[in-house]
């Protein structure tokens, strides 16, 4: 009887020990699992992220952003028990890792309970870390946000980080929008028009050696950027890999004396103004001397000219001569109500600022009549001359979809009048001026063409120049409104030696117009007898006014 009360007294102590230890293991189990480890919400709140961005839409539906499902490996240096077994084992899935690294940031993570191994691996690379079967590593599901364009996009949507925030571009500025609305965000862009504008300017920049280029394509009803297309351009699936000059939006961010195109503003001044009508006359027989600098035409008349054969032969001496008449007061108070002095809003955080003159002098008043001496970004000359040919309605831009014209606001810079006078002058510069090969059959074109010499330590570079046309159509009712720059285009010997805009960026134009002027459903209209198109366009052979000359 004393040994068998022995041997169960020794049974009852091992059981004891025996539920002790389980109880130990249990309670390092909680606290491990529970109390020192993290859910996975709180290791999403940890790393402040959400799953999936909303997907980025083109206006008609095509995918222009998502986000796909992956995995990432992290661990909760915590549970790891032997850092020098698990780096050795995690290197052999990862051996882009460095042993040394990986195990320095393990030992010194030692009481921290997260830390990234890797980011988004492949399921085959998921699966090998599971079967490593490290204690304290996991996958955490994670995403990935995908461009299927690639580099189309770029200069609008931007891109994110790794951790899933808005870097630049659309995903910046819509980037809480993006992470709390699971509803796409639907642009106004339309991937068609886009491809057609980086396919012309993409050969353009190869057939004049061009070091870059850029377009705009808006609709006019609505505001809507229905293209934009900058050049050099990125892809914004590997941003780390993006040279600096790629990433530059010459649309929005980057400013430029704007050259001959400014021609439209001018002459919209005096007219609207009252300084002038379309048969005023102003002497360009001489160049025009302005202190220790002379003022010429290139390819001048040599003549006096109306106000209409001003602006159809681009005649800087005319365009000067007009503005000294309105003065600078008047010059600049327009050029404010056009939006020159402010910088333009758009969706996006890349966006320039114009540069003024510190002081406007006389000579500042005649440079900028012809485009020199202020520099706007393209963004602001398209709204600029939009909202003057828009029946004088003040335009504003947009890169969101809009299922309805916005009501605008009475918001006018000109007059209708003055509107048209403006259409038929550009619509003339096409058919007769210096930007005939942007005349695309059946669609009616309008525009102007500028050519601004590029700035060289302080002065001008002599051959180095950036040429612009900007333009619409149809003539009598624009709905779409375009503008192309090309930087520093090559003369060729097609184009008879000459680099200005009417040789290069004004056939760009003209072709993205034909190609996208069906896609957009322009239906193509009866030529015009393009001499009757308007009562106002007369021949200053038939007028009798008074020269206006400046001495």
């Amino acid at each position: 009887r004393g040994l068998l009360d022995f041997v169960r007294g020794r049974t009852f102590f091992t059981g004891i020990c025996f539920i002790l230890c389980f109880t130990l293991v249990a309670i390092r189990l909680v606290d491990v699992m529970v109390l020192h480890g993290l859910s996975g919400s709180e290791i999403v709140a940890k790393q402040g992220r959400k799953a999936g961005r909303a997907d980025i839409l083109d206006r008609n539906g095509a995918v222009l952003a998502t986000h796909l499902v992956t995995g990432s490996v992290y661990a909760n240096p915590t549970q790891i028990l032997n850092p020098e077994e698990a780096a050795k084992k995690l290197i052999t899935v990862f051996p882009e890792l460095n042993y040394d690294t990986l195990l320095s940031r393990l030992t010194a993570a030692a009481k921290s309970k997260f830390m990234w191994i890797a980011r988004h691996v492949s399921p085959k690379n998921q699966q090998a870390v599971n079967q490593l079967g490290v204690p304290g590593v996991y996958i955490l599901q994670d995403s990935h946000r995908m461009y299927p364009h690639g580099p189309l996009f770029s200069h609008i949507l931007g891109f994110s980080g790794i951790e899933g925030d808005g870097l630049a571009g659309v995903e910046r500025y819509f980037d809480k929008r993006l992470k709390e609305d699971p509803t796409p965000l639907v642009l106004s862009l339309d991937m068609r028009v886009q491809h057609i504008v980086h396919d012309e300017l993409v050969n353009a920049i190869d057939k004049f050696s061009a070091k870059g280029a850029n377009a705009m394509v808006m609709d006019m009803a609505t505001g809507e950027i229905v293209a934009m297309v900058s050049l050099p351009d990125y892809d914004p699936n590997l941003p780390n890999h993006t040279p600096p000059e790629a990433a530059f939006n010459r649309n929005t961010l980057a400013v430029n004396e704007p050259g001959s195109t400014f021609k439209i503003i001018n002459t919209a001044i005096a007219l609207e103004s009252g300084c002038a009508t379309l048969t005023s006359v102003y002497d360009a027989t001489h160049p025009l001397r302005v202190g220790r600098f002379t003022i010429p035409d290139f390819k001048g008349q040599k003549r006096p000219l109306t106000v209409q054969e001003a602006f159809k032969y681009s005649s800087n001496i005319a365009n000067a001569k007009m503005a000294l008449h309105f003065g600078s007061d008047l010059q600049q108070k327009f050029l404010k109500i056009f939006g020159m002095f402010d910088t333009p809003e758009i969706e996006l955080s890349e966006i320039g600022g114009p540069l003024l003159p510190k002081v406007w002098r006389t000579a500042t008043t005649i440079t900028v009549s012809y485009g020199y001496g202020i520099s706007v970004s393209p963004l602001q000359l398209i709204l600029g001359v939009g909202s003057i040919i828009n029946n004088g309605q003040r335009l504003r831009a947009t890169l969101q979809r809009l299922d309805a014209p916005l009501e605008t606001e009475s918001d006018r810079v000109v007059s209708p009048r003055t509107s048209k006078q403006m259409r038929d002058l550009m619509r003339l510069a096409v058919t007769d001026g210096t930007v005939k090969l942007a005349n695309v059959a059946g669609y009616d074109v309008i525009g102007k063409s500028g050519t601004a010499h590029l700035i060289k330590g302080r002065g001008y570079a002599t051959s180095a120049k950036r040429t612009t046309f900007i333009g619409a159509f149809p003539h009598k009712k624009p709905r779409y409104i375009l503008i192309v720059m090309l930087d520093d285009p090559q003369p060729l010997k097609e184009t008879h030696g000459y680099s200005t805009a009417g040789w290069n960026s004004v056939p760009t134009a003209g072709n993205i117009i034909s190609r996208m002027a069906p896609v957009l459903g322009v239906k193509p209209v009866d030529n015009e007898n393009d001499s009757q198109f308007s009562n106002d366009i007369v021949d200053i052979k038939h007028v009798d006014t008074d020269f206006i000359t400046v001495e």
